[in-house]
């Protein structure tokens, strides 16, 4: 999640449209994340499944306020 972090602050600092290359860039980053988590295998672990939806829940509401902001 250190990375979803890192994107986050960008997308607080971004400004422009959503065919400027850094909005592409952004959104390309966080939707690799949510690849990568959903690669994630919980192994039937509670705890595992439920850090993973949190984080893709984290994700999915970064890349709504970068959509928001892209307008």
């Amino acid at each position: 999640m250190g990375e979803a972090d890192q994107l986050e602050d960008e997308v607080d600092e971004f400004v422009g449209k959503k065919t400027d290359k850094s909005y592409r860039l952004l959104e390309e980053m966080l939707t690799k994340l949510l690849l990568e988590l959903d690669s994630i295998e919980t192994g039937g672990q509670d705890s595992v499944r439920q850090a993973r939806k949190e984080s893709v829940h984290r994700i999915q509401a970064i890349l709504e306020k970068l959509e928001r902001k892209g307008l």
